[in-house]
């Protein structure tokens, strides 16, 4: 798993992303982009580069909306991953602070947290709504919090954001337990493990 974990001091925060890593939703992405497409009338090629390019546009608004009724769906088949809701706990009980880093909604994540009990673990939760990339959403934990950020762990699954988080010279994990569809328990507890000897 890449990360640039052997370069840090004392953890005091890690951020999380949600979907990857807290759960995994089953949405058809790609007919999301289709969906997406048809409502405002161009091929867009990306959910994510169009949430960056539309932030705090109508149209932003409008899709937005249209996917977190898709993000609404899939949370009520989604479970937690391996291993998440004991490692939260680990890292709650040892006193860090928690936050989401999500391209979902805020609601989204609220109601899946309240249905598994943790939203007690987090101190903030930022979304597409407040930053439109996850490097902004990082940059935003860093800055609203005072926190140093080698003192901040970053635990993602998609290479892009552990690469352009880098750059805010916090520390990256690449959270890599899926093989195909099947997430590996012995894979997610290793991951774990790691994060949690960081703390």
């Amino acid at each position: 798993m890449a990360s640039n974990i052997g370069k840090i001091m004392k953890i005091t925060a890690v951020a999380l992303d949600f979907d990857g890593v807290i759960t995994s939703l089953d949405i058809d992405w790609q007919a999301a982009i289709r969906q997406a497409s048809a409502i405002v009338g161009y091929d867009v090629k990306s959910l994510l580069l169009f949430y960056e390019e539309q932030f705090g546009k109508p149209l932003f608004e409008k899709i937005s909306g249209e996917m977190e009724k898709l993000e609404f769906e899939s949370i009520k088949r989604a479970q937690l991953l391996p291993y998440v809701k004991e490692a939260l706990t680990q890292l709650f009980e040892k006193d860090i602070d928690l936050y989401i880093v999500s391209m979902q909604t805020e609601k989204v994540i609220r109601e899946f947290l309240n249905k598994h009990e943790l939203s007690s673990y987090f101190k903030d939760i930022v979304t597409r709504e407040r930053c439109s990339t996850k490097k902004a959403q990082v940059e935003y934990v860093l800055k609203s919090y005072n926190i140093s950020p080698n003192q901040l762990l970053l635990v993602d699954d998609l290479k892009r954001n552990i690469v352009s988080c880098a750059e805010l010279r916090v520390v990256c994990f690449h959270f890599q337990v899926k093989n195909g569809f099947l997430w590996k328990r012995g894979m997610a507890k290793e991951a774990w493990n790691k994060i949690l000897a960081t703390t």
